[in-house]
């Protein structure tokens, strides 16, 4: 089983403590929060400061004939070079991050006359959401266990040498619709060795699904890859068995996944262009189908009989 591990702030921190009625929202900020935003390269001191619990005078309050000032305080701003660039707000773990006041809370922040960012995020410590003031839903929301799967996508986000860059907002183009323009849905098998495998979705009873990153001549693209039951047999030998036990349950809830939380598992992937395209809010997109999942020598063999 060939495996690499994930980046993780969080590593060694027991995950049972946030059951805890004692671990509330300022054990949130110390042991899940700061780790993160240190790694991103945040710190006390200027260019990429952190700056905790700014008074921001609120816009709208007056009371009487007089003007009374009422403060809102965000938990975190981040400065680059003196300029604001995202909001943070800690909440305890029993505290709902999504669809809640918080939300707006956090939004009034991001678009205070002192500060105008375009990224505002929330943390309970069991889980991140962050969002964009110009979108209703998450750009980016994850359990916190999950957080190296996701710290790629933060770097990218919300780094000092990033975060302004609005071209990180752009989707990347779909591999699969890739190759079928260039012609490779004419082809019998598409090789892909050391495919790294983060989370596998199962969509329903016989229908598998993985997603990841490739390059093709520099330019990066989102891959997609479908399997059926027969393929997900041949991946079993590749992955813990814990989330082989997990995918294997039938039940009425289809719709479900499993993580690695700090490992990828690197699989060589055997594939055909897909035939029917697929549709979300955001994107057209063209999933590969799955023949087979290969060991080395296997992956080797194919290769070597289709010369």
């Amino acid at each position: 089983m060939k495996s690499y591990n994930l980046q993780n702030p969080l590593e060694g921190f027991d995950f049972e403590l946030l059951d805890n009625p004692e671990f509330k929202e300022d054990s949130v900020r110390e042991e899940i929060i700061l780790p993160i935003i240190k790694e991103l390269g945040y710190s006390a001191q200027k260019p990429h400061q952190i700056i905790r619990s700014r008074n921001l005078l609120h816009p709208y309050v007056s009371i009487g004939s007089k003007r009374k000032e009422i403060y809102i305080v965000p938990d975190y701003l981040f400065e680059i070079e003196a300029k604001p660039a995202w909001i943070l707000d800690a909440k305890s773990p029993g505290e709902t991050i999504t669809k809640s006041k918080h939300v707006e809370q956090a939004y009034s922040y991001a678009i205070h006359p002192e500060v105008r960012v375009k990224f505002f995020a929330l943390c309970n410590g069991k889980e991140f959401v962050l969002y964009n003031i110009e979108q209703i839903e998450p750009v980016i929301q994850f359990e916190i266990e999950a957080l190296p799967l996701y710290m790629g996508d933060l770097r990218r986000l919300l780094s000092p040498s990033t975060v302004f860059d609005q071209s990180q907002l752009i989707f990347k183009k779909d591999f699969g619709l890739h190759l079928k323009r260039l012609g490779f849905d004419q082809f019998e098998s598409l090789f892909f060795p050391n495919v790294p495998i983060t989370q596998i979705g199962q969509l329903d009873h016989n229908l598998f699904t993985l997603a990841g990153s490739v390059k093709d001549n520099g330019e990066s693209y989102v891959a997609s890859f479908d399997f059926g039951q027969d393929a997900f047999n041949k991946l079993i030998p590749f992955i813990p068995e814990e989330a082989v036990s997990k995918l294997s349950v039938r039940n009425n809830q289809f719709r479900q996944a499993v993580s690695f939380a700090n490992q990828a598992f690197l699989v060589n992937i055997e594939s055909v262009i897909g035939d029917k395209l697929e549709e979300n809010d955001k994107e057209i997109f063209l999933p590969m189908w799955v023949k087979n999942f290969l060991s080395d020598e296997q992956l080797k063999q194919k290769v070597n009989d289709f010369r």
